[in-house]
Order: structure tokens, then C-alpha cells, then sequence
């Protein structure tokens, strides 16, 4: 009882939740759930590292490349997604000293990842769908390798991570561009030029040199925000074309 009161509660009880404004609790989910999944893939390596030294006879082969296919998955968008997503959600607003545009975008994108991550361990770890250990599998796919269930769960658990990363991007952009209505109007495409380090390029080609809207930390979490967006969406169409082929 001493340790489950030491975790949620804080050494001597120092931790008070109650104290915790929006923002702090919005950032604190996205560190508990990628905590969480570092937590299983650490033990899914484990049992595979077991696996390759002595064959366990309660996992075929088969499901163990199921396992192997979701196991990078969840320590990429489960873990590492989640852990970082929730410190840019925080540093943005912080860096540039204004309100988060949206906290309760925040909490849906890291219940989309957490709950999304959930979906395809749980199908890897229990279906026997493996694609060729990654996600992409050239269509038409083979049914005879693999549960169709499976892979209908697995990709549709992945759809909603990408689902969670667009909101992310959203969250970011929308956050940078905005002016708080306290504050001296500054335009949005002044603001998302300087963050995406254009116009710094344009400064090389000029006289007068225009002083830059957005710090350098924030551009640098834009700048990785769009390649984020990039890699969302071409997950997300590819996901969501195999998911129609295995429907249809």
C-alpha cells in the first residue's frame, strides 16, 4: 500500500493533483501513457529475446512475427510519440509565452494515440498478422499469411494514432499562428513564415534584414511538426487503402 500511495500521491504526499492546472495535467497524460508503453515494449522485448534463445510452445511462429511487427510500433507512436508530443504541446505555448490554442485537442490527440496503440499491440500480440514486419504491404495482400481480423484490427488501431498526429500538427501550427486577443495583432502567415524558416531564407537575398517573429526552438518543433504531417498522412492513406482492400 506504501509504494501505490508513493506513486500516485508523490513522496510524503507531495504530489496534489488537485493543484495541477489544465495544461500541467494535459502534459502529465502524455508522459503516463508513454511511460506506460515504454513499460510493454520492454517486456516485449524480453520475451522475445526469450524466444530466439529457447522457442516458447505457447507462441507459434507465426504469432511471434506479429509480435515482432507491433512491437516497434508501439515504442515509436505509443512511447516516443506520446512523450514527445506532449512536451512540444508544452514548450510551444511556453516558448512564445501565450496559451495553448486547444488543450482539449491536446487530451484527444493522446487518447487517439493511447487507445490507438492499445489496438494494434493487442492485435499483434494476439492475431497473426505480420506484414512483412512493416506496415506496408503491396496489395493485392495475401489472406493465407494472415488473419483478416487481424490485420483489419491492426490497421485500424494505426489509423487512429495518425488520426491523434494530425490533431498534434493542428494543435502545433494553430498555437503558432494565433494572436491572444490581449496582444497587438501579429499576421498568421508572418508567424508560420518565420516558424518554417522562410523567412530567414528570404534574409539571405535581402538588404534590410526582417527580424525573425518565432525563436529558434519553435521553429525547430515546426520544421520536425511538418515532416510529422507528411509521415501521418502517407501512413494514414496506406493504412486506410488496406483496410478498404480487406473490407471490400
Amino acid at each position: 500500500m506504501n509504494f501505490l500511495q508513493t506513486l500516485t500521491n508523490g513522496e510524503e504526499g507531495l504530489f496534489k493533483s488537485d493543484t495541477l492546472t489544465p495544461m500541467q495535467k494535459m502534459t502529465l497524460r502524455f508522459v503516463v501513457v508513454g511511460l506506460l508503453y515504454y513499460g510493454f515494449v520492454v517486456v516485449e522485448g524480453m520475451i522475445m529475446r526469450t524466444y530466439q534463445v529457447t522457442p516458447i510452445s505457447l507462441i507459434p511462429p507465426n504469432q511471434y512475427f506479429a509480435i515482432l511487427t507491433a512491437h516497434p510500433l508501439v515504442g515509436i507512436f505509443g512511447s516516443t510519440y506520446s512523450i514527445v508530443f506532449g512536451a512540444f504541446l508544452f514548450l510551444v505555448p511556453f516558448l512564445m509565452k501565450k496559451p495553448l490554442w486547444s488543450i482539449k485537442l491536446a487530451n484527444w490527440t493522446c487518447g487517439l494515440v493511447g487507445i490507438g496503440t492499445f489496438t494494434f499491440w493487442f492485435s499483434g500480440f494476439l492475431t497473426h498478422y505480420a506484414p512483412l514486419y512493416t506496415l506496408y504491404w503491396p496489395l493485392p495482400a495475401d489472406f493465407t499469411q494472415f488473419s483478416v481480423w487481424g490485420g483489419t484490427f491492426f490497421i485500424f488501431g494505426i489509423a487512429l494514432v495518425m488520426l491523434g498526429t494530425v490533431f498534434f500538427v493542428i494543435n502545433v501550427f494553430k498555437t503558432i499562428t494565433y494572436t491572444p486577443e490581449d496582444r497587438e495583432k501579429q499576421p498568421a502567415s508572418a508567424l508560420l513564415s518565420s516558424a518554417l524558416g522562410i523567412s530567414g531564407l528570404k534574409n539571405l537575398f535581402r538588404k534590410n534584414k526582417q527580424e525573425h517573429l518565432v525563436s529558434l526552438p519553435v521553429a525547430a518543433i515546426a520544421r520536425g511538426t511538418v515532416d510529422t504531417a507528411f509521415n501521418a498522412i502517407v501512413i494514414l492513406f496506406t493504412g486506410v487503402l488496406i483496410l478498404v482492400y480487406m473490407i471490400a
